[in-house]
């Protein structure tokens, strides 16, 4: 299994700037053992055990394999720091961190003398001043498409970026959407409710293995899109084996699961608290001309404890890291369906759950899937079965 850790090396981390890649610092040769080692640790201190475990799926190489990156702005006009805030409030500038793919790395390298052009103050996290706190950007699966948000404490600084807009498309002509996002609690909360899109477009268009997902500024992202790809593929396998008569999609976000699996199954519902989001999986329904498929927004916490007799074969959940709720949990007991797929990006949580319902519950297998490469973190998708 190829997965690039032995041979990976990163200037930042050896100069002690950035230690976000935890597995830098164990030897090249067991890296990747001891990610997957304590992984199944998790499971057998859990005492969960699969009746199958599935080899990882893992990129070839880690570097450039991140669509999707969070940079904090710190530092002076004259001087911005865009990287990584420790602990200590002293941030480090990362721009060239080989995690994220190569159009992103120069488009902040870009930002980083445009704050400068454009006088847009940076954030003082200990002086709470300035404007800028973060830099968001995204891209689709082949880099044809983008999005670039920036974080702001006020909309003081909106109008400076307006007037940085055509320089940067003309640069990056892939970014489709740009947007400010404001978030004026002085606090570690990355982002506010408010987004204000500057652009024409606002939303751009992805693919993965022919299937159209469509993603807003703040719509949830996976943000390794060739994991990403291998994810839903995979539940979709599992749904095509059964062929369930109706399927429920909780949390599905932009529809992803929804629409890989929906040409398996009678009909598939998905639930989301977001708007953007169902307006995005509504749109690849259409493109898709699906039939079978529907969204509805709703708080999946309220719609499972008010929901009864829903009768469903199949349901794919996705939750937070938090996990599932106590209303959540009782919901799949109490409609037991035959097959549940339950996707997560915490093993511990994915682990608890599925420790709640195994009275009901055999898991009859579980797939990690490296989506966070050089990190501690596992995206899982376990299989559990009605026994």
């Amino acid at each position: 299994m190829t997965n690039g850790y032995s041979e990976a090396s990163c200037s930042y981390f050896a100069a002690n700037e950035c230690r976000s890649c935890t597995f830098l610092g164990t030897a090249p040769g067991v890296r990747f053992n001891k990610k997957l080692g304590n992984l199944r640790e998790i499971f057998r201190s859990s005492r969960v055990e699969p009746k199958k475990f599935h080899d990882p799926v893992v990129s070839p190489s880690p570097w450039g394999t991140r669509h999707k990156v969070k940079m904090s702005v710190t530092g002076t006009v004259a001087r911005p720091i865009i990287g990584v805030t420790g602990p200590d409030m002293n941030s480090r500038d990362i721009i060239g961190c080989k995690l994220a793919n190569a159009p992103i790395r120069a488009l902040l390298s870009f930002i980083r003398d445009l704050i400068t052009r454009y006088s847009l103050a940076p954030y003082d996290i200990q002086q709470r001043r300035g404007e800028l706190k973060f830099i968001i950007a995204a891209t689709s699966s082949n880099n044809d498409q983008g999005i670039l948000r920036f974080v702001l404490r006020s909309v003081e600084a909106v109008s400076q970026i307006k007037k940085a807009i055509p320089e940067l498309i003309n640069a990056f002509p892939w970014l489709k959407v740009i947007s400010c996002n404001i978030q004026p609690i002085p606090a570690a909360i990355l982002e506010g409710p408010e987004e204000i899109i500057l652009t024409e477009c606002e939303t751009i268009r992805d693919e993965l293995a022919g299937v159209p997902i469509y993603f807003a500024p703040q719509s949830f992202m996976q943000v390794t899109p060739l994991i990403a790809r291998q994810l839903y593929q995979t539940a979709a396998s599992v749904v095509a084996e059964t062929r369930p008569r109706r399927v429920l999609d909780l949390f599905c976000g932009v529809g992803g699961f929804s629409l890989f699996c929906a040409s398996h199954c009678g009909s598939i519902t998905g639930v989301e608290i977001s708007p953007r989001a169902i307006e995005c999986a509504t749109k690849s329904v259409i493109e898709l001309e699906l039939k079978n498929a529907n969204f509805m927004v709703a708080d999946v916490e309220q719609f499972t404890s008010e929901r009864f007799g829903c009768n469903h074969d199949l349901i794919i959940t996705n939750p937070p890291r938090r996990g599932l709720s106590k209303s959540t949990i009782e919901f799949l007991i109490r409609e037991a369906p035959d097959t549940i797929l339950y996707s997560s990006c915490n093993p511990e949580t994915f682990c608890r759950d599925a420790t709640l319902l195994n009275n009901l519950y055999t898991v009859e297998e579980t797939t990690p899937f490296d989506m966070f490469p050089m990190t501690d973190h596992w995206e899982i998708l376990g299989v559990l079965r009605r026994r």
